[in-house]
């Protein structure tokens, strides 16, 4: 990979960084990886040519510096989910299923940038499929107290099937341009949860809505 990106000095130089991901992520959602041009990106910034490549070496950079940035937001979601006490493993599943929801939401747009890159390099893939796996792990640990409520045969596998399941239909539509948005939120909350505890085969399903304050 490419350097990412020059390190700002001062306040307003992280400013025009910030503009300038922003319109990329935009562009990404409008045009594709490969529709994406650094002057459209420039032009929705109100940046300059030269401004974008003091901080960027080219588009690629752009891009590896966005997917850094989400790949470490994901991480930290994970990290500051899993710092609650559930209840049950039913609020376990909920507040996943609610912090996938967000993440895929907020990034719509860079989801298609990601499987147009992925088809030349399937590492960019993996990095995702890496988080899922760590999402995962931490949901098995975190669900431990709780794993006689898992009525599946293997505890484990059964997490990393449910993990998978709600990640990753999110993501398929994400990178297939199908928005997640124009489903109603609660609904989409309540079908990936239901359909992960049907996995976990937990009996009775906990009613979500004890678990949403």
């Amino acid at each position: 990979m490419t350097e990412k990106r020059k390190t700002p000095k001062q306040q307003r130089g992280y400013e025009a960084e910030r503009k300038i991901i922003d319109s990329a992520l935009i562009i990404f959602s409008e045009k594709g990886y490969a529709g994406a041009r650094v002057g459209d990106i420039v032009k929705l910034s109100g940046s300059s040519t030269g401004s974008f490549y003091f901080r960027f070496k080219n588009k690629e950079a752009l891009f590896d510096y966005i997917l850094d940035q989400y790949v470490d937001k994901c991480r930290t979601a994970i990290a500051e989910t899993t710092k609650s006490t559930p209840a049950n493993f039913g609020e376990i599943i909920y507040h996943a299923v609610c912090r996938n929801v967000e993440l895929v939401e907020m990034n719509e747009g860079f989801y298609r940038a990601i499987n147009e890159v992925s088809i030349g390099n399937p590492q960019v893939w993996n990095q995702l499929q890496d988080l899922s796996q760590e999402l995962s792990i931490a949901i098995i640990e975190w669900g431990r107290p709780f794993s006689s409520e898992v009525k599946a045969p293997n505890y484990e596998r059964a997490v990393r099937q449910a993990t998978q399941l709600m990640g990753g239909w999110l993501a398929n539509r994400a990178s297939h341009r199908v928005s997640i948005k124009h489903i109603d939120e609660k609904v989409l909350i309540s079908m990936l949860y239901r359909a992960a505890m049907g996995v976990l085969q937990v009996h009775p399903v906990p009613d979500y809505a004890d678990f949403e304050n």
